[in-house]
């Protein structure tokens, strides 16, 4: 009987033990998966883009857009590498960068900087390269400047730029800087004199332009900068949710005559984790079935 009381407290710190060690195990586990892991798992968005006023030489373009790397914090030259064969694998014919290739916590060394303008030179657009910036290139705004266009991509700042691929109606492409950065005024912004503009695109960095478009008409919003929220909780999205970001996180919105498609980038930004939320790029195909 003695020995009986003697080994039932035994067992229960075994089987104690034997629960904290599996916290222990699934803790760490997360903690590896949010921090390491998830980083190197990009994805690929795909999104139809089904518009009736689009001229029917641009069914089937395809834009490409990568968004807000943070480069040296948790995306390191081996996932630029692999991000920039994802892209060409897609053939796109445009591709859009929509800011933020720095991050605050990171000083580039002029071996950084080299890498950066050969590994994005290397992605290729049948058409065109475009790129806005985004708040944390305003950290240096020269060597982000001169990164960008080193590796081909002509960066919009408060301006447009006109898409004929092959037809005589031609699509609009303007860019803004960031919006915490200057101030934006988006009538000049699409001025041109072609009467004849079927289809206005806006590269933004910040998804809550859309909420300051006014009578500025706007058919496409590619934007950024929410990082989808960073920590996604099932049936609830991403929590961590930054300035300028609103209810706008991830993927497509849609307010009036404008469509508004944000990413979820690549990189984080103040907390080095991801949770539910694959670093990813976004591919839009246009079609008029008209």
């Amino acid at each position: 009987m003695e020995n009986n009381r003697i080994e039932e407290p035994k067992r229960k710190f075994s089987f104690l033990k034997k629960i904290i060690i599996l916290f222990l195990f699934l803790f760490l586990l997360i903690f590896f998966y949010t921090r390491f892991w998830i980083h190197t798992f990009l994805t690929i968005e795909e999104y139809p883009i089904i518009e009736e006023t689009l001229p029917s030489n641009f069914n089937g373009l395809k834009i490409l857009q990568f968004s807000d790397i943070h480069f040296g914090r948790t995306t390191n030259e081996s996932e630029m590498e692999k991000l920039v064969e994802e892209i060409n694998l897609t053939n796109p014919d445009i591709i859009i960068f929509s800011g933020d290739l720095l991050d605050s916590s990171i000083n580039l060394s002029d071996k950084n900087i080299d890498f950066l303008k050969d590994t994005l030179s290397k992605t290729k657009a049948k058409q065109k390269k475009y790129a806005v910036m985004g708040d944390s290139d305003y950290l240096n705004i020269e060597v982000y400047k001169t990164i960008m266009t080193s590796a081909g991509f002509k960066i919009l700042e408060n301006q447009n730029e006109l898409i004929f691929h092959d037809s005589n109606t031609p699509i609009q492409i303007a860019g803004i800087p960031s919006i915490q950065k200057e101030n934006i005024n988006l009538e000049n912004t699409f001025k041109t004199t072609v009467n004849n503009v079927a289809y206005r695109i806006l590269i933004a960095h910040e998804p809550t332009i859309i909420d300051e478009l006014g009578n500025t008409k706007v058919n496409l919003i590619l934007s950024g900068h929410s990082l989808g929220g960073l920590i996604s909780i099932p049936g609830m999205g991403g929590i961590l949710k930054k300035e300028y970001t609103s209810e706008y996180q991830k993927g497509i919105y849609k307010k009036n005559d404008t469509t508004l498609y944000v990413s979820s980038g690549i990189g984080t930004e103040k907390y080095s984790f991801r949770f539910l939320n694959n670093p990813s790029i976004n591919l839009y195909r246009f079609y008029n079935y008209n």
